[in-house]
Parts: C-alpha cells; structure tokens; sequence
C-alpha cells in the first residue's frame, strides 16, 4: 500500500496475546486515522461495559498522510469510550509519535484488557513487548518519558504515557507525549491507568511508502513555502496564541471567570501573555514536519522550561480571575506532569471559585483554602489535590457534576457542563455558529472548527467575510456572530472538514481552519501519496459517513436530541458588559437552528438519530440494522 503501512496491531493486556490485521479492507470507506479509530471502536467495545472495564478498548489511529513529508502530517488520533459521559471518547494529539508508530509498522494500535500489574507497551520495528512499569507507577509524565528512554537505551524512542492522574483514574487524565503534547480531552488517560498501562514507546526504522514521490515533495516545498508565508503562520510561529488572548477577550469572545460575563478590564488591558513570552521564551517549537511551529518554549527559573499553546493561554489566566503569569506557567506545567486535561482542571477552578464568591462554599468545603478569586494558593493546591485524588480532590476528580451534587442543590444549579464536560471557554451567547458547534458536536472535538472561527474573522472585515460565508456556506448570515442563519451549513461543512483532515493524519490548523480554509491542499497530497484519484467530493462523503457512525455509537449508547443542547446560563443569563452587552441565546432559535442542522444531515429532528435511509445511503447498513432495531 502507498501510504498506509498496511497492519493494525491488536494486544490484549489480560492474555498478552498479539495479533495483527490489514488495513486495506478500512481505508475506502473511512480513509484512516479518525475513520477507522470509529469503526474499529465501534466494532470492538462491547456496549455495556463499563469505560474502566477491560472490555472498553483504547484505539491509536494514524492517517495515511502521518510521517509523510507532507507539511504539518504528525497528527494521531486515540478513541475509546469515555469516563466522564459514558459516550465515545477521543482526542487528537500531535508530536512525533504517529510518525514513530508507523515508521514501527502500524496504521493503529487497538489495545484491550486489562493488564495484571503495571506495565507499558514497547514497539520496535514490529515487535510488541509488554513490559514491567512497576519502577514508573507514581512517576509524573516527564519522569516517565525519561525514565522509558533510559531503560531502552534510545533516545529517539517516543513515547505517549499518563501520570498519576491517570494511575489514579482521576476522569479527566489525559495523556502526554514529550512535555505538553496531549490528547487532553475525554479521560482517555484514566482508561489507560484503569487497564494499569503506563505508556506506549514506540521506535520505527521503516519507511512510508509513497506513489509519486517527486512530485509529492515538489508539492510539499511549495506548501510548506505558502504555509510559512501566510500572515497567520507568521503570527503562530512568533507567539504563538499568546498575542491573540487579549483580542479575543476585547472580542467578548473568551469569557471571564466561570462563564461569569466576558469582560474583565484588568486582562483586556494589562494581560501579561506577550511580555511573558518575550521575557522567557527560547524559541517556538512545532509537531512532526510542520512549518507552522505554534508552541511556545519557554524556560521560565524556578519554575521549569517546557511548551504550552491554545487554551491554558486563557484557561489559568480570565477563566480563573488570574493575571500573574508566573502561577499561569506553575498551574501549566503542573497538569501537564500529572497528566490532566488543562480545560477541565482549569474550568472545576473557575467553578469553585463561583461557587465560594457567592457565599455557596467556604474553605470548610475546601480542605482549609478559600478558593478566592485568582489566588495562587487555590489554584495549584486544587491541581495538586486533584491529581493526587487528595480530600477534595477525590471529589473533584470525579468531574463537575458530581462535585456540584456533594455541595448541594445551588451548586448543580450553577454547574455548567455539555455532555458531561466542561465546555470550550468561548462565549457561546454571543457567538450563534460556536453555540451550535458546541452543542451538537462532538465533545473531543477542538473549537473553534471554520465555521466559527469566521464568526471571530468578521470583525475584521464584516463586508469580506459575510461574502465568504456566502461562498463557503451558502449565506452572508452565517459570518455575523450575532445571527442564527447560515449556522447549520456552517456546522456540517466544518464537521466533515475536520473529520477529513484527523482520518488523513494532518493537522486542521493549516489545511481548513487559518491558513487554507477547506481541504483542497489535503486531498492533492492524498492522492500523490496514496496514488488515488478522489476528488474532494468523495472526501468528504467519507467525512459524513465518519461522523454518521460517530453519532450512531453515541446513540448505541442512549444519546439524543435533547443531549445536544448547552448550560441554562447561556439562555437565560445576558451578557452584562462588552461587545455583546445583552446578549443571550434565544431556545427558540436555536432549537431552529438544531432542526435545520438535523435536516441537513439526513437525521431525524424529534429524536437526533440518523435515519435508516441516510445510513444506507453512506454504505452503514449493518449499523442501522444493529442500533435502528433496538431505539
């Protein structure tokens, strides 16, 4: 095969038995990568089983264009079913292990069972391994990547692991590649410390074979050389997200607190983010053959060096009332070495820190320490007790929602969370097409997806940008933040955008979020590596039937329409400052706005199930004929 390295490795932790498979028969209905991770998930969980039971299985997926020379292609995908919702987990996470894994021998890795003491799994070069981590148990994140390297005495070794979060089944761990690459959201790490798996290290000497090599790296000079040039890449590789915080707050697009409102003069002005960054950044780093180099490397005294983009930037920043930079790099590193997911941990903060200035806790509720607004004390001791399931943290592990039902009536009523876990910190009564995203999507999916980051894009231009909604979905509308129309093409268009990109095994920032906008540039590379000839339509037939079978485990699962919703807040609470100063979701409108996006897709509106018809229409009849029969 071109592209593909052809196997999926199978390892049953509970009997050590190997085996493998081909890919081939996969990849003309589900491309790789996020395709495929669906269907092997789907056909391999056993609906009922519990997400800490051995028969949840934990799914690595790489894509046919992972390792390849094409530009910004070290995306992995890992899918299993999730602890914090009982609906299908996953995460996207980028690096240099993907690349490694299939250089090793392998398109995915599926991994059941439950080993009998610690381990971790060693591949290299096609051999599987499962070996003792009973040294590495109690290690955090960056010991244990150390640690693995050491013993196998190769520093080119690459290695995914979880740290004591996940050991602990803390529900939010994730997992940790390097020293900040994480698949951060769904709990994927406590399912790996629920099967006593500390790590996956893999090394590879093998090649990706390619159809048309010259050509294929002509094309990716010429992009990598567009890519670098484009002023979003500019931005990215100086600083990061760091300089765009501060817009973004001014935007009303990031909210303050615990989705408390949105302004905050003290961080609009005197946000610390870009000076931080001059002051101890060594240089921006990026993933595996990526030009884009988004992360920041900062080395910061007595604190410890590491990377950091995208949303800790906001996250141990507004959403908790905090301006010192120093705790925003202490409660960073911190999560990452135990292994949490930084949107979670930083969001159950925020929540606590509502909760305690509207007199609904004390610090008798919080072993001691008043979780005041912004306090360094309270944010990096609730890390620590978090990740150490420590007195109230073995509470908080548990997710919002539980910690909400020990503290009584008043504090479910606060909570805010979408299908189990804590949103994206955006504001969603404001900005209409991130509502909708949010809402129907799926809950390991990053936002903001294209179809709302052009709502943050208008106020740059509002003339050019309600013209390219028009082109890219059919209506000026659907650019206007404030506006309920063009949301749902926005939506659908978006999905299998993203969907496309995670099964090829690149990454959306360049190929259909900042620099390209859709996945043109994707598909060329497909086809000149592959040795295909798809034309973007079959793509994205591919993308719509990844997200039909994506919905359809969920609704296996019990999902429905009335699962797609948001936090009562934003329907019944307006914006009492910035930009948007009185905005709210109207529940009429959006739920038109849900009816339109269900039409689209082919699903029925009362109930958010796909239809029978629309499943054979995507080749899913077996599908239908399993979840359709018993709904």
């Amino acid at each position: 095969m071109n592209g593909w390295v052809g196997s999926i490795l199978n390892v049953d932790l509970s009997s050590g038995e190997i085996k493998i498979e081909p890919t081939e028969p996969y990849v003309d209905k589900y491309l790789g990568g996020r395709g495929i991770g669906v269907r092997l998930v789907y056909d391999n969980y056993k609906p009922g089983a519990d997400a800490f039971d051995p028969g949840n299985p934990i799914i690595f997926s790489m894509g046919p264009l992972t390792g390849t020379a094409m530009p910004s292609s070290g995306r992995t995908d890992v899918t299993a079913l999730s602890p914090m919702n009982n609906l299908r987990g996953k995460s996207n996470f980028g690096g240099y292990w993907g690349p490694e894994a299939k250089y090793a021998g392998f398109d995915h890795i599926v991994i059941r069972g439950k080993a009998e003491k610690p381990s971790y799994l060693w591949i290299n070069d096609g051999k599987v391994e499962i070996r003792s981590a009973a040294h590495l148990w109690g290690k955090d994140t960056f010991q244990t990547q150390k640690l693995i390297k050491e013993e196998l005495g190769d520093p080119e070794v690459k290695v995914i692991c979880i740290g004591p979060a996940g050991e602990k089944l803390v529900r939010f761990a994730c997992l940790i590649t390097e020293v900040a690459g994480a698949a951060g959201r769904t709990g994927i790490g406590a399912v790996m410390g629920s099967k006593n798996l500390k790590a996956v290290a893999v090394r590879g000497t093998g090649t990706i074979q390619v159809a048309n090599p010259e050509e294929m790296l002509e094309v990716s000079v010429q992009i990598s050389r567009e890519i670098r040039e484009h002023p979003a890449c500019v931005e990215l590789s100086t600083w990061g997200v760091c300089r765009s915080v501060p817009w973004m707050y001014s935007l009303s697009f990031f909210p303050v607190g615990y989705y408390e409102d949105v302004h905050w003069d003290e961080i609009v002005n005197n946000y610390g983010g870009p000076a931080f960054v001059e002051k101890h950044q060594l240089k921006n780093v990026g993933c595996f053959s990526c030009p884009v180099r988004c992360k920041n490397f900062l080395v910061v005294p007595e604190i410890g060096k590491g990377f950091t983009g995208c949303e800790p930037w906001s996250g141990f920043t507004g959403a908790v009332w905090n301006l010192d930079m120093n705790v925003f790099w202490e409660a960073t590193r911190l999560a990452n070495s135990l292994g949490m997911d930084t949107t979670e941990v930083s969001a159950t903060i925020g929540f606590l820190m509502e909760l305690h200035h509207d007199g609904i806790i004390t610090e008798k509720d919080t072993d001691g320490i008043p979780m005041e607004r912004g306090s360094k004390e309270a944010i990096l001791s609730t890390i620590r007790k978090i990740g150490a399931r420590e007195g109230i943290g073995d509470i908080l592990a548990e997710g919002q929602m539980a910690a909400a039902k020990h503290f009584g009536p008043q504090a479910v009523d606060k909570v805010d969370v979408v299908k189990g876990l804590a949103p994206h910190p955006y504001e969603f009564r404001a900005f209409k097409a991130s509502a909708l995203m949010q809402a129907i999507g799926h809950r390991g999916d990053p936002l903001p997806l294209r179809g709302s980051i052009l709502e943050v894009d208008w106020h740059n231009a509002p003339e050019w940008f309600q013209q390219v909604g028009k082109s890219m979905y059919g209506s000026e509308e659907a650019a206007i933040p404030s506006s309920y129309e063009g949301k749902a093409m926005s939506a659908v268009v978006s999905e299998h955008d993203q969907r496309i990109v995670d099964s090829l095994g690149v990454c959306s920032w360049p190929y259909s979020i900042f620099i390209y906008h859709n996945v043109e540039k994707a598909a060329q590379l497909f086809n000149l590596v592959t040795g295909k000839d798809w034309d973007v339509d079959r793509l994205v037939q591919a993308g719509e039937r990844i997200r039909n079978l994506e919905r359809m485990f969920d609704v296996r699962q019990g999902l429905r329409r009335t699962d797609d919703t948001l936090p009562r807040k934003f329907f019944e609470i307006p914006l009492t400052k910035g930009k948007y100063e009185g905005a709210v979701l109207d529940r009429d409108k959006f739920e038109k706005m849900k009816d339109e996006y269900y039409q689209l897709r082919g699903w029925d509106t009362k109930t958010g199930i796909p239809t029978r018809e629309k499943l054979v229409e995507l080749g899913l009849e077996d599908v239908a004929a399993e979840v359709l029969g018993a709904v």
